[in-house]
């Protein structure tokens, strides 16, 4: 049972996506093709060194369990050191890093803890780690992600750089003018991945009924189920991504893979109830049907109020309950189409190009869909 009342004039995004995460694999995944990756390189006498550990960073890290899942199960010899970055105080605080957690765990973020639980019981081989706050389309990334000895002396400090499912908060304008994802892709191949750095992004794209389709359709960013390609281009994050890696001459791979969202069996029983924002505390003594309601918010990004305000019957919190039911009545589930996208830095070898190319492969054969 549910103790905190439903915000109906906001949109929850933290209780929203922990719902959203708890029947969709997104870490599970992420964690398999990852795995299938990383273990292609280390096949091939990469990733192995014994010194100095490996600097992993997390730029959009939420609660660092999605880090933390993709690298469970890897050996690195030497360790890994982690620093993420996030704008979500409800996910991190106010930034922490492992010097400084003498906080009991009631008083620490979920990052923190889940950090400083990773390391205490080497679920990962983490040896440091630094959670900052950063903000995609605010900050200056490499400022945060890189201390000033390093970008004094213009050092690259990045083995490994991973964007999961982060890169959709930054499709508009960083401050600095450019194209928040492309002013990101370009810090860190510029200023944060080493010669031979890899990046590895994890995003949903835009396709017919997926989460990303129907959510788009809601807020109103495409005008009809099936997206245009002219929309493709414009609003879905893996082509963002491709555009931004031509414009900037960067190498790129993609990798496509999918995933489900599952629902309760009780979702239609409710659904009078999810259409009516006033009705919403006769649900918080079922966590169920209450779990239901916060995925399909999360699907929408959009407040429960302004949902139920909106005068379009085909944008409107009545049409996307009626229309979330059918697509899980015919399904059984909401599908999400993915990429895992590759990126090398400009200065990459030849060897770690040939070599990247085969775990590619490897991946692409294994998760074929």
């Amino acid at each position: 049972m549910s103790t905190r009342s439903v915000k109906t004039d906001s949109f929850e995004y933290d209780r929203s996506y922990r719902a959203f995460k708890e029947t969709a694999p997104l870490k599970e995944t992420g964690q398999l093709i990852n795995h299938t990756f990383m273990q292609s390189l280390q096949e091939q006498d990469l990733l192995t060194r014994s010194h100095p550990a490996y600097l992993v960073g997390d730029i959009g890290c939420g609660e660092g369990d999605t880090i933390i899942a993709y690298l469970k199960d890897i050996e690195f010899k030497a360790g890994v050191e982690i620093r993420a970055m996030d704008n979500n105080t409800d996910f991190i605080g106010h930034g922490v890093d492992d010097l400084d957690h003498n906080n009991h765990s009631h008083d620490m973020s979920p990052a923190q803890v889940n950090f400083l639980q990773a390391k205490q019981s080497q679920a990962i081989p983490l040896r440091q780690y630094q959670i900052m706050y950063g903000d995609l389309l605010k900050s200056d990334i490499t400022q945060v992600m890189c201390n000033q000895g390093e970008i004094q002396a213009s050092i690259h400090p990045f083995d490994i750089v991973y964007f999961s499912h982060s890169l959709y908060y930054a499709r508009e304008h960083h401050q600095n003018g450019r194209n928040g994802v492309t002013n990101a892709l370009d810090c860190v191949a510029t200023d944060l991945l080493s010669k031979n750095g890899i990046a590895i992004l994890f995003h949903s794209c835009l396709t017919t009924d997926s989460i990303t389709g129907i959510g788009y359709y809601i807020r109103n960013w495409i005008q009809d189920h099936t997206p245009s390609q002219e929309e493709y281009q414009r609003h879905s994050v893996d082509a963002i991504i491709r555009t931004a890696c031509h414009e900037l001459g960067l190498t790129y791979y993609d990798i496509p893979y999918s995933f489900e969202l599952y629902f309760s069996d009780n979702l239609k029983k409710y659904s009078d109830v999810f259409k009516d924002p006033s009705r919403y505390n006769e649900l918080l003594d079922n966590d169920q049907a209450l779990q239901d309601l916060y995925r399909m918010l999360f699907i929408a990004h959009r407040s429960p109020d302004d949902l139920y305000a909106d005068a379009n019957p085909c944008r409107n919190l009545n049409y996307l309950v009626d229309y979330i039911i059918d697509v899980v009545e015919k399904y059984g589930c909401i599908k999400l189409q993915c990429y895992m996208q590759i990126i090398l830095n400009r200065q990459a070898s030849l060897e770690l190009i040939n070599k990247v190319e085969v775990a590619v492969q490897a991946c692409r054969s294994k998760f074929r869909h």
